[in-house]
């Protein structure tokens, strides 16, 4: 089954002389439980079309939908509802609130619906990225590794359908980058969950079950990975 389908996806920002064609005509389609990394030179639309996946901004032409959902027709406060209790993000800038600590911070998606997090869930996740001893620390307390653990526990926490990461890697050292990548495909093929990731890194791209090429708005043919 199709968690994510596009059919002419098309984004433009600005008018006339000055319109930049992020994205031009796009069609995809991601199954449910696959891992796709989205690849491509700076300025190709990587992040517009996640952006657009979740919720984030509105595209100018085209369908998009999601769990058979048309995003296009949401107002925005039901695009506020499905960022928050349909899809999981994390952002290459883990954007904590500093405020608030690990745990609070990880439950915070939860809390903005007046629900409590499943304790159980949250205490697995604490343990299974090494976080349970900064449970109650606050960002500025924690190192880039563990910030970034953080987030992804908060994108985790409700158990989304979809995550989507955009470069989640792009500000950790290399021992780091792989610990928060194995961490991040081990949780989501357990929970049974669909992967969208931007990348740069081709070592982290030949980890996805198929590789989305984005060159100049247009997707060129998703290419399955190679396994050794």
């Amino acid at each position: 089954m199709a968690v994510i389908e596009t059919q002419d996806l098309t984004k433009v920002y600005g008018k006339r002389d000055a319109a930049v064609h992020a994205l031009r005509g796009v069609d995809f389609k991601v199954e449910s439980g696959e891992f796709v990394a989205v690849i491509g030179p700076s300025g190709s639309g990587k992040s517009t079309l996640l952006h657009l996946l979740g919720g984030v901004d509105r595209p100018t032409g085209g369908s998009i939908k999601v769990e058979n959902q048309e995003l296009s027709k949401l107002s925005e406060k039901q695009l506020s509802l499905y960022r928050r209790r349909r899809i999981g993000f994390v952002f290459q800038y883990y954007n904590l609130v500093p405020v608030l600590t690990v745990e609070e911070n990880i439950a915070l998606p939860l809390m903005l619906d007046g629900l409590k997090p499943d304790q159980a869930w949250l205490d697995e996740l604490l343990t299974r990225l090494n976080l349970t001893e900064k449970r109650n620390s606050l960002p500025n307390q924690l190192s880039g590794g563990q910030q970034q653990r953080t987030a992804m526990a908060r994108a985790l926490i409700h158990r989304p359908a979809l995550v989507l990461a955009d470069e989640p890697t792009g500000n950790l050292d290399s021992h780091n980058g792989r610990e928060i990548m194995a961490l991040l495909k081990d949780t989501v093929r357990r929970v049974g969950q669909t992967l969208v990731l931007i990348t740069h890194d081709a070592n982290i791209a030949a980890q996805a079950d198929r590789i989305m090429i984005i060159e100049d708005g247009l997707i060129r043919p998703m290419q399955p990975v190679q396994q050794a």
